[in-house]
């Protein structure tokens, strides 16, 4: 019996492994091999996965978020910028350009395009010689590393507007999670960096079939990825450079949609950076789920009031709801959940439906993730005798009452006395008068 276990348990399991495309849940196993990573909920912020994701890393073309997020607060997409030569020739020889010409007039829109699409270099410093003042680049990337600052991105600080490999140019895995969820709220950023090509503008120098189109199709390829797990891939940014590595910051929604965001940094290839970006957002979404933990009106328990006409219990139910995106394995449920409750006992009557007789509050590793109020489901009455009984414990307490119950309490001694008193001299009268006549 026992050889005919082994025999059938491993068939079971790739049975098994089968049905489920190759993979079970890894909840616990999976990895990338890229050196720095991050998984995190776009809404919440919520970290599903990280690896090394506060180490600084050289970010590359993904520089190009935070030059995009600086500006989208500072124009309007229909200004039109003029490029210089400067903007142009300041790119290194090997790092990659649109073929923006010198006097070359674009709105800012379409800028953004070829910066967020393509990683057109030279278009960020169009941008950014356009938006300052001085129309100097560096007084641009002064204002990106001021909202880094804003954005609390504490492992980065910015050199250059696209990308170049610097000593003081870097970020982390993390701070670019961060700096993308705040662009996200763009609808044009979210809008562009979902193009699959680049649109090719008129321009005051040629038609838009006067491009080169050697180079109009976006460079994250993860874009035309499809899975069983989300619905589609909706940004957002590469980066390339011999330092660097293969880096892509990326995010897709499914069709509950739930969106996450996902950062890797040094991945060898474009084949494993793009391989494992799909691995890292299935991850997320096979162990991932938004739970709900309460609603309203869920029923809570009865319980006893003190005083309650005909002992009637009263019954406690959830005002409220509690959701949150929680690991869908039971056992990591278990482990990681914890609830505290509390009852404002003892109960005493009387007590209004509606009214508020506890709390439930969910804490994830930690952190609070929610909480309900429990409120009465029903009225509930005093009975006459405890009502009588407090009137006169209430009369007792009450300085004012207990004041005048004193006053008059010496008056009516004060009365007694002085006719006790009076009584007495009264009789000593009559003594008299009985005993002493003439």
């Amino acid at each position: 019996m026992s050889k005919l276990k082994q025999k059938i348990i491993p068939i079971l399991v790739s049975l098994l492994l089968l049905l489920t495309g190759g993979t079970v849940s890894f909840a616990e196993e999976f990895d990338v091999s890229a050196p720095v990573a991050i998984l995190i909920d776009l809404e919440t912020g919520q970290v599903l996965y990280e690896k090394n994701a506060d180490q600084k890393w050289s970010p590359a073309s993904t520089t190009k978020i935070i030059t995009a997020l600086t500006a989208l607060e500072m124009a309007p997409l229909d200004m039109e910028m003029k490029a210089s030569r400067h903007a142009i020739n300041s790119i290194p020889a090997d790092y990659g350009i649109a073929g923006i010409r010198p006097g070359e007039i674009r709105t800012f829109q379409d800028l953004l395009n070829f910066v967020l699409i393509i990683s057109a270099n030279e278009a960020s410093n169009v941008i950014a010689e356009n938006l300052v003042p001085s129309g100097n680049i560096d007084d641009f990337v002064d204002l990106m590393n001021k909202k880094a600052e804003e954005l609390g991105l504490k492992n980065s600080h910015f050199t250059n507007t696209y990308g170049l490999d610097e000593e003081n140019h870097y970020t982390t895995a993390r701070d670019l999670a961060i700096a993308s969820r705040e662009a996200m709220k763009y609808p044009i950023f979210r809008q562009i960096v979902a193009l699959t090509e680049v649109p090719l503008p008129d321009t005051n120098l040629r038609k838009k079939d006067g491009w080169d189109k050697w180079h109009i199709e976006s460079t994250n390829k993860l874009l035309k990825s499809r899975s069983d797990y989300y619905d589609r891939v909706t940004g957002i940014k590469t980066g390339y450079t011999g330092k660097a590595g293969r880096c892509l910051v990326f995010s897709a929604v499914n069709n509950e949609g739930l969106e996450l965001i996902g950062v890797i940094l040094g991945a060898e290839t474009n084949d494993i950076l793009f391989a494992e970006a799909k691995k890292l957002l299935e991850y997320g979404y096979m162990n991932y789920k938004v739970q709900t933990l309460a609603s309203s009106g869920e029923f809570y328990g009865r319980y006893e009031v003190a005083d309650a006409v005909d002992n009637i219990l009263v019954e406690l139910q959830t005002l409220g709801t509690v959701k949150h995106l929680l690991p869908v394995s039971p056992e990591r449920l278990q482990a990681e959940v914890t609830v505290k409750e509390v009852l404002n006992t003892p109960f005493a009557a009387p007590v209004e439906k509606g009214q508020v007789m506890g709390y439930k509050t969910w804490f994830y590793k930690g952190e609070e993730i929610g909480s309900v109020q429990l409120i009465a489901m029903n009225d509930i009455e005093k009975t006459i005798h405890a009502q009588i009984r407090d009137k006169i414990a209430e009369l007792i307490e009450n300085k004012t009452i207990r004041t005048i119950a004193i006053i008059t309490g010496i008056l009516i001694l004060a009365l007694i006395i002085l006719r006790i008193i009076l009584k007495g001299a009264s009789r000593r009268r009559n003594y008299y008068r009985r005993h002493y006549r003439f």
